[in-house]
Protein backbone atom coordinates (compact mmCIF):
# COMPACT_ATOMS: atom_id res chain seq x y z
CA UNK A 1 0.00 0.00 0.00
CA UNK A 2 2.01 3.02 -1.14
CA UNK A 3 -0.62 5.43 0.72
CA UNK A 4 1.45 7.65 2.81
CA UNK A 5 -1.44 8.41 5.41
CA UNK A 6 -0.68 6.16 7.88
CA UNK A 7 -3.68 6.13 9.64
CA UNK A 8 -5.10 4.29 13.01
CA UNK A 9 -8.50 3.93 13.26
CA UNK A 10 -10.18 3.39 16.75
CA UNK A 11 -13.20 2.01 17.97
CA UNK A 12 -15.28 2.58 21.30
CA UNK A 13 -17.53 0.11 22.11
CA UNK A 14 -19.71 -0.99 25.28
CA UNK A 15 -18.50 -4.47 25.41
CA UNK A 16 -16.65 -7.09 23.41
CA UNK A 17 -13.15 -5.41 21.77
CA UNK A 18 -12.59 -5.98 18.13
CA UNK A 19 -9.04 -5.27 16.38
CA UNK A 20 -8.13 -6.09 13.13
CA UNK A 21 -4.85 -4.34 11.13
CA UNK A 22 -3.25 -3.97 7.77
CA UNK A 23 -0.55 -1.96 6.58
CA UNK A 24 -1.59 1.09 6.84
CA UNK A 25 -4.70 0.95 9.50
CA UNK A 26 -5.12 -0.20 13.19
CA UNK A 27 -7.94 -0.86 15.12
CA UNK A 28 -8.36 -0.36 18.70
CA UNK A 29 -10.95 -0.59 21.03
CA UNK A 30 -11.97 1.06 23.92
CA UNK A 31 -13.83 -1.10 26.54
CA UNK A 32 -16.51 0.62 28.71
CA UNK A 33 -16.05 -1.01 32.14
CA UNK A 34 -15.96 0.65 35.81
CA UNK A 35 -12.42 -0.24 37.72
CA UNK A 36 -14.15 -3.11 39.14
CA UNK A 37 -15.47 -4.66 36.44
CA UNK A 38 -12.18 -4.55 34.57
CA UNK A 39 -10.13 -5.96 37.92
CA UNK A 40 -12.95 -8.84 37.24
CA UNK A 41 -12.17 -8.85 33.60
CA UNK A 42 -8.39 -9.87 34.27
CA UNK A 43 -8.23 -11.57 37.62
CA UNK A 44 -11.26 -14.17 37.36
CA UNK A 45 -10.07 -17.24 36.20
CA UNK A 46 -13.61 -17.80 33.47
CA UNK A 47 -13.39 -14.54 31.16
CA UNK A 48 -16.63 -15.78 30.14
CA UNK A 49 -18.96 -13.07 29.87
CA UNK A 50 -22.34 -13.49 32.33
CA UNK A 51 -25.42 -14.49 30.84
CA UNK A 52 -28.26 -12.12 31.90
CA UNK A 53 -31.81 -10.77 30.40
CA UNK A 54 -30.49 -7.71 29.61
CA UNK A 55 -27.70 -7.73 27.41
CA UNK A 56 -25.82 -4.81 26.67
CA UNK A 57 -26.17 -2.64 23.40
CA UNK A 58 -23.28 -2.28 21.26
CA UNK A 59 -21.80 1.24 20.18
CA UNK A 60 -19.49 1.58 17.72
CA UNK A 61 -17.66 5.11 17.19
CA UNK A 62 -14.65 5.02 14.61
CA UNK A 63 -12.51 7.82 13.59
CA UNK A 64 -8.89 7.77 12.10
CA UNK A 65 -6.08 9.44 13.93
CA UNK A 66 -2.32 9.73 12.74
CA UNK A 67 0.37 6.07 13.60
CA UNK A 68 2.30 8.89 15.40
CA UNK A 69 -0.56 9.87 17.41
CA UNK A 70 -1.61 6.28 18.43
CA UNK A 71 0.87 6.55 21.94
CA UNK A 72 -0.95 9.57 22.69
CA UNK A 73 -4.53 8.53 22.02
CA UNK A 74 -3.94 5.34 24.20
CA UNK A 75 -2.55 7.50 27.13
CA UNK A 76 -5.37 9.81 27.32
CA UNK A 77 -7.87 6.71 26.76
CA UNK A 78 -6.34 5.36 30.22
CA UNK A 79 -6.89 8.64 31.95
CA UNK A 80 -10.28 8.85 31.02
CA UNK A 81 -11.23 5.23 32.41
CA UNK A 82 -11.49 4.44 28.62
CA UNK A 83 -8.67 2.10 28.00
CA UNK A 84 -7.69 0.75 24.84
CA UNK A 85 -8.42 -2.81 24.44
CA UNK A 86 -5.53 -4.47 21.45
CA UNK A 87 -7.16 -7.53 20.03
CA UNK A 88 -5.57 -9.78 16.94
CA UNK A 89 -8.13 -11.89 15.09
CA UNK A 90 -5.27 -14.41 13.74
CA UNK A 91 -7.71 -16.79 12.88
CA UNK A 92 -9.38 -15.14 9.90
CA UNK A 93 -6.14 -13.42 8.98
CA UNK A 94 -5.99 -14.84 5.76
CA UNK A 95 -3.55 -12.27 4.66
CA UNK A 96 -0.23 -13.12 6.64
CA UNK A 97 1.55 -17.17 5.91
CA UNK A 98 1.18 -19.61 8.61
CA UNK A 99 4.06 -20.65 10.79
CA UNK A 100 4.39 -24.77 10.18
CA UNK A 101 4.80 -25.05 14.31
CA UNK A 102 3.10 -27.15 16.88
CA UNK A 103 3.60 -28.18 20.03
CA UNK A 104 5.70 -31.50 20.70
CA UNK A 105 4.20 -34.26 22.31
CA UNK A 106 6.58 -34.01 25.26
CA UNK A 107 5.46 -30.56 26.16
CA UNK A 108 3.67 -29.90 29.30
CA UNK A 109 2.02 -26.27 30.48
CA UNK A 110 1.76 -26.05 33.68
CA UNK A 111 -1.43 -24.72 35.32
CA UNK A 112 -0.50 -21.13 35.61
CA UNK A 113 0.71 -20.83 32.30
CA UNK A 114 -2.43 -21.98 30.95
CA UNK A 115 -4.24 -19.47 33.39
CA UNK A 116 -1.95 -16.74 31.94
CA UNK A 117 -2.22 -17.93 28.38
CA UNK A 118 -6.28 -18.22 28.95
CA UNK A 119 -6.54 -14.13 30.07
CA UNK A 120 -4.48 -13.78 26.25
CA UNK A 121 -6.23 -15.87 24.16
CA UNK A 122 -9.75 -15.90 26.28
CA UNK A 123 -12.03 -14.86 23.57
CA UNK A 124 -10.84 -16.60 20.70
CA UNK A 125 -8.55 -13.64 19.83
CA UNK A 126 -4.94 -12.22 20.84
CA UNK A 127 -5.03 -10.02 23.60
CA UNK A 128 -1.84 -7.34 23.90
CA UNK A 129 -0.82 -7.28 27.16
CA UNK A 130 1.88 -8.23 29.71
CA UNK A 131 2.59 -11.59 31.59
CA UNK A 132 4.68 -11.51 34.90
CA UNK A 133 5.90 -14.94 35.76
CA UNK A 134 8.32 -15.17 38.50
CA UNK A 135 11.72 -16.39 37.70
CA UNK A 136 12.06 -19.59 37.21
CA UNK A 137 8.47 -20.00 36.60
CA UNK A 138 8.83 -21.07 32.71
CA UNK A 139 8.18 -17.59 31.04
CA UNK A 140 9.69 -18.65 27.86
CA UNK A 141 7.75 -21.61 27.21
CA UNK A 142 4.36 -19.42 27.76
CA UNK A 143 6.02 -17.29 24.92
CA UNK A 144 6.71 -19.71 22.72
CA UNK A 145 3.43 -21.82 23.53
CA UNK A 146 1.86 -18.07 22.68
CA UNK A 147 3.60 -17.93 19.15
CA UNK A 148 2.68 -21.44 17.96
CA UNK A 149 -0.95 -20.64 19.01
CA UNK A 150 -1.59 -17.87 16.50
CA UNK A 151 0.97 -19.81 14.00
CA UNK A 152 1.67 -16.42 11.89
CA UNK A 153 5.14 -14.51 11.86
CA UNK A 154 6.54 -13.02 15.38
CA UNK A 155 9.43 -10.78 15.98
CA UNK A 156 10.66 -12.16 19.47
CA UNK A 157 13.10 -8.91 21.19
CA UNK A 158 15.41 -10.25 23.67
CA UNK A 159 18.27 -8.32 25.94
CA UNK A 160 21.02 -9.32 24.54
CA UNK A 161 22.92 -11.78 22.21
CA UNK A 162 22.48 -14.58 24.69
CA UNK A 163 19.11 -14.99 25.55
CA UNK A 164 18.41 -14.37 22.00
CA UNK A 165 20.12 -18.39 21.05
CA UNK A 166 18.41 -19.39 24.12
CA UNK A 167 15.17 -18.33 22.81
CA UNK A 168 15.92 -20.34 19.49
CA UNK A 169 16.64 -22.85 21.11
CA UNK A 170 13.81 -23.24 23.35
CA UNK A 171 11.67 -22.80 20.26
CA UNK A 172 13.26 -25.95 18.78
CA UNK A 173 13.13 -27.88 21.93
CA UNK A 174 9.30 -27.42 22.18
CA UNK A 175 8.32 -27.44 18.79
CA UNK A 176 8.60 -28.44 15.80
CA UNK A 177 9.17 -25.61 13.74
CA UNK A 178 11.42 -26.32 11.04
CA UNK A 179 14.57 -24.49 11.04
CA UNK A 180 15.24 -22.58 8.27
CA UNK A 181 11.44 -20.40 10.08
CA UNK A 182 13.68 -19.39 12.79
CA UNK A 183 15.95 -16.70 11.90
CA UNK A 184 18.41 -14.98 14.51
CA UNK A 185 19.71 -11.34 13.99
CA UNK A 186 22.46 -10.10 16.01
CA UNK A 187 25.63 -7.88 15.47
CA UNK A 188 27.15 -11.54 15.41
CA UNK A 189 24.44 -13.29 13.51
CA UNK A 190 22.16 -11.95 10.19
CA UNK A 191 20.12 -14.86 9.02
CA UNK A 192 18.16 -14.77 6.08
CA UNK A 193 14.35 -14.32 6.83
CA UNK A 194 12.22 -16.87 5.28
CA UNK A 195 9.84 -15.07 2.59
CA UNK A 196 7.03 -16.48 4.16
CA UNK A 197 5.89 -16.70 8.01
CA UNK A 198 8.52 -17.25 10.30
CA UNK A 199 10.27 -16.72 13.75
CA UNK A 200 12.77 -13.55 13.99
CA UNK A 201 14.83 -13.50 17.18
CA UNK A 202 16.71 -10.11 18.19
CA UNK A 203 17.33 -7.53 20.35
CA UNK A 204 15.74 -4.65 21.26
CA UNK A 205 18.90 -2.54 19.98
CA UNK A 206 19.36 -3.98 16.93
CA UNK A 207 15.51 -3.15 16.18
CA UNK A 208 16.65 0.60 17.92
CA UNK A 209 19.90 1.76 16.48
CA UNK A 210 19.99 4.74 14.28
CA UNK A 211 23.55 4.48 13.03
CA UNK A 212 24.57 3.73 9.82
CA UNK A 213 24.42 -0.39 9.37
CA UNK A 214 26.57 -2.78 7.14
CA UNK A 215 24.41 -3.59 4.00
CA UNK A 216 23.84 -7.00 5.30
CA UNK A 217 22.36 -5.33 8.27
CA UNK A 218 20.16 -3.14 6.66
CA UNK A 219 19.07 -5.76 4.55
CA UNK A 220 17.51 -7.48 7.43
CA UNK A 221 15.80 -4.74 9.13
CA UNK A 222 14.08 -3.49 5.74
CA UNK A 223 12.22 -6.71 5.71
CA UNK A 224 11.49 -6.84 9.16
CA UNK A 225 10.03 -3.17 9.52
CA UNK A 226 8.51 -4.04 5.22
CA UNK A 227 6.70 -7.31 6.54
CA UNK A 228 3.53 -7.56 8.78
CA UNK A 229 4.05 -9.25 12.08
CA UNK A 230 1.40 -11.31 14.16
CA UNK A 231 2.94 -10.94 16.92
CA UNK A 232 5.88 -8.97 18.55
CA UNK A 233 7.09 -10.95 21.72
CA UNK A 234 9.12 -8.98 24.32
CA UNK A 235 10.95 -10.65 27.10
CA UNK A 236 12.22 -8.81 30.35
CA UNK A 237 10.11 -5.51 29.33
CA UNK A 238 11.01 -4.13 32.52
CA UNK A 239 14.69 -3.72 32.07
CA UNK A 240 14.42 -1.79 28.44
CA UNK A 241 14.44 1.87 28.48
CA UNK A 242 11.41 3.74 28.01
CA UNK A 243 12.62 5.85 25.02
CA UNK A 244 14.57 2.80 23.09
CA UNK A 245 10.61 0.84 23.88
CA UNK A 246 9.01 3.70 21.81
CA UNK A 247 11.33 3.42 18.58
CA UNK A 248 10.97 -0.64 18.97
CA UNK A 249 7.10 -0.72 19.13
CA UNK A 250 7.32 2.55 16.35
CA UNK A 251 9.71 0.23 13.75
CA UNK A 252 7.73 -2.75 13.90
CA UNK A 253 4.19 -3.72 12.35
CA UNK A 254 2.40 -5.93 14.65
CA UNK A 255 -0.79 -7.02 15.11
CA UNK A 256 -0.25 -8.18 19.18
CA UNK A 257 2.33 -7.37 21.77
CA UNK A 258 3.08 -9.68 24.86
CA UNK A 259 5.12 -8.38 27.49
CA UNK A 260 7.32 -10.89 29.49
CA UNK A 261 8.74 -9.97 32.77
CA UNK A 262 9.28 -11.27 36.29
CA UNK A 263 8.30 -7.80 37.96
CA UNK A 264 6.90 -4.70 37.21
CA UNK A 265 8.69 -2.73 38.79
CA UNK A 266 11.20 -0.34 36.82
CA UNK A 267 14.38 2.00 37.72
CA UNK A 268 12.98 4.45 35.38
CA UNK A 269 9.60 4.57 37.16
CA UNK A 270 7.33 4.49 34.15
CA UNK A 271 6.60 0.80 34.52
CA UNK A 272 2.34 3.54 33.45
CA UNK A 273 4.10 3.77 29.98
CA UNK A 274 3.76 -0.02 29.30
CA UNK A 275 -0.07 0.15 29.51
CA UNK A 276 0.11 2.09 26.53
CA UNK A 277 2.91 0.89 24.60
CA UNK A 278 2.44 -2.35 24.85
CA UNK A 279 -0.85 -3.45 26.67
CA UNK A 280 -2.38 -3.87 30.46
CA UNK A 281 -1.19 -6.84 32.87
CA UNK A 282 -3.10 -9.49 31.69
CA UNK A 283 -1.93 -12.27 34.73
CA UNK A 284 0.38 -12.17 37.29
CA UNK A 285 1.41 -15.33 39.29
CA UNK A 286 3.20 -15.74 42.61
CA UNK A 287 5.11 -17.93 44.31
CA UNK A 288 1.92 -19.96 45.69
CA UNK A 289 0.63 -20.10 42.06
CA UNK A 290 3.40 -22.36 41.19
CA UNK A 291 3.04 -24.94 43.94
CA UNK A 292 -0.67 -25.72 42.76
Amino acid sequence: NNNNNNNVQANMQSHHPHHTTNNNTHTLNVENHSDQELDHHYDDDDDDDEVSGNPKKLQTVAFAIRSEMVEIVKKQAIELDYPLMEEYDFRNDVVNADVPMDLKPHTRIRRYQERSLAKMFGNGRARSGIIVLPCGAGKTLTGVTAAQTIKKSVVCLCTNAVSVLQWRHQFQLWTNIPSDRIACFTSDRKDKLHPEGCIVITTYTMISYSGKRSDTSKAVMDAISGREWGMMLMDEVHVVPAKMFRKVVGSVKAHCRLGLTATLVREDDLISDLNFLIGPKLYEANWMDLTT
